[in-house]
């Protein structure tokens, strides 16, 4: 889906106005994306047809089990599978109107780090344990500012531990001397030094503690204001999806089994899989023995089932969840569903 301009020129009264129009477009818009593994000489369909949207300024939450295709969809964006189980990644994805896995890969160096970064997983094996984290920052900088000197680049990091709540007297340490929440902070000022317009986080909070959680999750929210930055937040948690996200795509099986805003996700959820997600929590307000976990495991990515992917685990399963493909169910202009029984199929 490629974003088109009017070719009308504006008159400069309009000028502001325009520019507040462009801050609401898609930044990112993902159609129809999938990625194959090949393993043994078997194909993984790790993603299968995912399509969303991003505006500028804001988050996107991907929700789901781990194994269910959301770090494969972020990788993907930035091109970064691995080749030698990389079978093959089609589809569009267009950011800001440049089809990302069309363009050369001279080009795609330049965007990463720059334009798009990334928050990797685990903080421990993210950085290098043998440079300290001013280096380690400093030397992004560097390689998407040219012209810049070594000092000014070290000033620039420094700066940047800063930001994230890290003091200048710190700086000039190495990672195995921070803890696991200051290890975080100094891959999110890694991935925030060259000020991008989208940041994907895979798990951000995974690591740590939940005080420590709440003091990274804060952090981002503040710096992505203050910045302007748009997100991608991967996670299996739906508290972190309450606290910091706009919009919400639960990924089942490599497909998006519901996306929608955030607001009609927690109070409308649709699909069968939300739903047993959110039974799955703990309700202090209830007095339960035990929860009511999703029963089953998500199917094999070498065998997905012909129909509807979740349909060995739904409750409500029929003979025609298992026959045929299910496609998105629009239930609201903010919300769709892959799913037969809500509704007439868009």
């Amino acid at each position: 889906m490629k974003m088109k301009e009017g070719n009308k020129k504006v008159a400069a009264a309009d000028v502001s106005e325009e520019r507040m129009k462009k801050e609401n477009q898609e930044l990112l818009s993902v159609c129809d994306l999938r990625v194959e593994y090949t393993s043994g000489g078997n194909v993984i369909h790790a993603v299968n047809g995912v399509s969303f949207e991003l505006a500028a300024r804001t988050t996107i939450g991907l929700v789901g089990e781990t194994g269910a295709g959301k770090t494969s969809i972020a990788r993907a964006l930035l091109r970064i599978l691995p080749d030698h189980a990389t079978k093959s990644v089609t589809g569009e994805v267009y950011f800001k109107e440049r089809d990302l896995l069309k363009v050369p890969e001279n080009e795609m160096r330049k965007l990463r780090g720059k334009s798009i970064s990334m928050i990797f997983q685990d903080p421990m094996t993210a950085l290098n344990p043998v440079k300290t984290v001013v280096d380690q920052i400093a030397e992004g900088i560097r390689l998407h500012h040219l012209n810049m000197s070594k000092r000014d680049s070290i000033h620039s990091a420094v700066r940047m531990l800063e930001t994230v709540g890290i003091t200048e007297d710190r700086a000039h340490e190495y990672p195995h001397q921070f803890s696991g929440g200051m290890k975080q902070r100094v891959v999110i000022a890694i991935a925030l030094a060259c000020n991008p317009e989208l940041l994907i986080a895979d798990e951000p909070t995974t690591a740590l503690d939940v005080t420590i959680q709440a003091q990274v999750l804060d952090l981002m929210k503040n710096l992505q204001k203050e910045l302007g930055t748009s997100m991608i937040l991967i996670t299996h948690d739906l508290g972190v999806v309450a606290e910091a996200c706009d919009t919400v795509a639960v990924v089942y099986a490599g497909e998006l089994v519901e996306y929608g805003a955030v607001e009609e996700f927690f109070d409308h959820p649709s699909h069968p899989y939300t739903i047993g997600l959110f039974g799955a929590l703990p309700d202090l307000s209830k007095k339960v023995r035990r929860l009511s976990p999703v029963e089953g495991l998500p199917p094999d990515p070498f065998n997905l089932p012909e129909g509807c992917s979740f349909a060995p685990r739904c409750p409500h399963a029929t003979d025609s969840c298992r026959q045929a493909r299910v496609g998105m169910t629009k239930l609201d202009e903010n919300h769709y569903v892959r799913c037969i029984r809500c509704g007439r199929e868009d």
